[in-house]
């Protein structure tokens, strides 16, 4: 196994661990036993356990953003493209619910991982930004829209949709109506 493909292990067993058991459960003891290797291998590829976390952040940032834009390059028009992202968006949510509670919860991050995260979430909103402007060339939407508002409606609402469906009623992500909640957020932007 190369070393990069021995990071990877380490990263994907640590966000299984992170998965099953949450921050206060992800132990470094757990994630070498998931990932093969031995406690002392982590540290030589990562420093500590918030550098850990730190990196498998940074991994599922990159790893929702490569989903975003596959699940907006598939659909034909705003509607497919937005079940598409909810679809995409609740999987992701519920794989990945203790990583973003800890994000939100547990570390006071360093100002170099804060602007990272900023940096990936202008991109996120801008790719929704860049599919509202085909929409509007194409005339599936009205013209007028302000797009950064437009933008943060679709995202808050189907982060909001997907927790309440997963988390509230149980549901797994494929019997989420994905359909219903992209036409609901078009409504107030057709023409």
């Amino acid at each position: 196994m190369s070393n990069e493909e021995k990071r990877l292990e380490i990263l994907t067993a640590a966000m299984r661990i992170m998965h099953q058991e949450g921050f206060e459960g992800f132990k470094m003891e757990d994630i070498a036993k998931e990932a093969g290797v031995g406690k002392g291998t982590i540290y030589e590829y990562f420093e500590s356990k918030n550098d850990l976390f730190l990196e498998m952040l940074r991994f599922s940032t990159e790893q929702f953003i490569t989903g975003l834009e596959n699940s907006l390059a598939t659909g034909t028009d705003l509607e497919s493209k937005i079940s598409n992202l909810s679809l995409f968006g609740s999987k992701f949510l519920s794989s990945h619910l203790n990583l973003v509670n800890s994000n939100i919860s547990h570390l006071s991050l360093p100002e170099d991982s804060k602007d990272q995260i900023k940096r990936y979430w202008e991109h996120i909103y801008k790719t929704i930004e860049s599919e509202l402007a085909k929409a509007i060339e194409g005339g599936e939407i009205k013209p007028h829209i302000d797009l950064k508002m437009a933008a943060s409606v679709i995202i808050g609402s189907l982060n909001q949709y997907a927790f309440k469906k997963l988390y509230g009623t149980g549901l797994p992500p494929e019997q989420i109506d994905h359909q219903a909640i992209a036409r609901m957020i078009l409504q107030g932007m057709q023409k």
